[in-house]
């Protein structure tokens, strides 16, 4: 019977997490098939720009991987990729939860909320490969310190060279996991530990001299990379740039905002400040670390969601278990309740799913499909200097045509290309603050390719060194005159 049990949860984890995973591609994905493109032909990646002046530095490990399975498959097994990618995390998520707690109900319930709130994860980026490994990394530092044998630092040697193959953008993260624990191992050396906290505070050291030496050797590790020591401040840069101008995900996050996570820091506040549960002090460094991360940075909440989540319900269920509280039902309500939430669950995500199916992978009102059709049957893409919004670049590159700008925001700035001030240009048009007669001449621009409707379109419409060459749905393509 718990054979059966753990297979139906199992089942239905799957089956939902399949179910939210949104079938369109988000814009990442189409440059990362045009690098890898690039790199499987030995061809420049920094061509798939007309600027001369901007060099994009990159592994591209993960993008061979998606462009060979594009080669393969097409868009088709892309999907199919980033499906089976979605549902092992989430139930590696439910695998470390249930080991933690040893409470299967509230792992499971738990793993079908976190992923709901964690969804836009579950696209053909890097970080579908990257958040696997620092929930991985997770649970070998929490076996490690439980005492447990070493065998878990051998893949602690190998998760930062990965990391730093496969997203290195994110490698600082990779530290901020071991961040708990070395603040742990600090503060007992420091002779701290003999401070009263009312009995109420868990301190946990075994291992800990291993950790701190496994965190030093990481540095040296994440070495192993192309980018070498850029993955230590690429993150940083993205962060300190103009990039949270453009970028929704670099913002700060608004607490109240996002109910999963404010409900999840009010819990945890309500349980330690209120009644007599034990935490672990690392479980409230995490959640008060990653918490204020997210604060800063709206792109942080997955790391909350994933890793700090698992330290909050781990203390519900300690504080469950401390005042004993139980719901007691009899067996056949419980049948029957199980019965239902599990119909629920699995109807939900049958009509979830079948909505997206009906969906495409490539949105025709966000990316301009039937104009980059025209532009390669009609125009010498290796002369022009086109003119694109921000949002659809990347599709420009998939499609071999060259780009003004896409969403990768940190290497049109400064902080990455000294004296590169494209992004700040663009944004500048896009807003009507500077003229853009004088932008286009600048960058010698023939071709503008923008939203029907917007600024740049209304000006560009007046304009008689401009003329309309293709106009179709909600995309309007320029060409200048002469």
């Amino acid at each position: 019977m718990n054979k059966l049990k753990n297979f139906i949860m199992i089942i239905l984890i799957v089956t939902f997490t399949i179910s939210v995973v949104p079938k369109e591609f988000q814009n990442d994905t189409f440059f990362t098939i045009a690098i890898g493109e690039k790199i499987l032909n030995n061809e420049d990646v920094n061509s798939l720009l007309w600027h001369k002046d901007i060099n994009f530095v990159h592994s591209g490990v993960f993008d061979i991987i998606i462009t060979n399975i594009y080669n393969l498959f097409e868009f088709d097994g892309i999907y199919i990729f980033v499906l089976l990618m979605a549902s092992v995390q989430m139930l590696l998520y439910y695998f470390i939860l249930n080991s933690i707690i040893k409470n299967k109900k509230i792992s499971f319930i738990a793993t079908i909320v976190t992923t709901y709130f964690i969804y836009l994860e579950f696209t053909a980026r890097a970080q579908i490969l990257s958040f696997t490994i620092f929930l991985l990394e997770f649970y070998c530092i929490e076996k490690l310190v439980s005492g447990s044998k070493k065998r878990y630092i051998i893949p602690l040697l190998i998760f930062p060279i990965l990391l730093g193959n496969l997203h290195s953008s994110v490698f600082p993260v990779y530290f901020a996991i071991y961040l708990p624990y070395i603040a742990q191992f600090i503060l007992v050396k420091l002779n701290l530990k003999s401070i009263k906290y009312d009995n109420k505070i868990i301190i946990e050291n075994k291992n800990c001299k291993i950790l701190v030496v496994l965190f030093f050797l990481s540095f040296l590790l994440g070495l192993c990379n192309p980018t070498t020591f850029s993955i230590y401040t690429d993150m940083f840069k993205a962060m300190n740039g103009m990039s949270p101008d453009i970028i929704a995900e670099l913002q700060p996050l608004n607490f109240f905002d996002s109910i999963y996570f404010s409900v999840l820091v009010i819990i945890t506040i309500a349980i330690i400040g209120f009644t007599k549960t034990k935490v672990k002090l690392t479980d409230c460094l995490y959640i008060l670390g990653f918490g204020l991360m997210s604060l800063s940075t709206y792109r942080c909440t997955f790391f909350f969601y994933l890793i700090s989540s698992i330290c909050v319900f781990r203390i519900i269920n300690t504080f469950l278990e401390c005042y004993e509280i139980r719901i007691n039902l009899n067996k056949f309500v419980k049948t029957i309740s199980s019965i239902l939430v599990c119909t629920l669950i699995f109807i939900v995500s049958l009509k979830k799913f079948s909505l997206n199916l009906s969906s495409e992978y490539v949105n025709r009102m966000d990316y301009p499909v039937d104009i980059s059709n025209y532009i390669l049957e009609n125009l010498n893409t290796e002369e022009m200097r086109i003119y694109n919004h921000f949002n659809f670049g990347s599709y420009l590159e998939f499609r071999g045509i060259k780009a003004f700008i896409d969403s990768r925001s940190g290497i049109f700035t400064p902080e990455f290309n000294e004296g590169c001030t494209v992004l700040e240009d663009w944004y500048a048009v896009e807003n009507g603050q500077v003229n853009y007669k004088e932008i286009f001449e600048e960058y010698d621009i023939t071709h503008v390719l923008v939203n029907k409707g917007c600024v740049i379109d209304n000006y560009i419409a007046y304009d008689n060194e401009w003329k309309v060459i293709y106009d179709i749905g909600t995309f309007i393509l320029y060409e200048k005159v002469n």
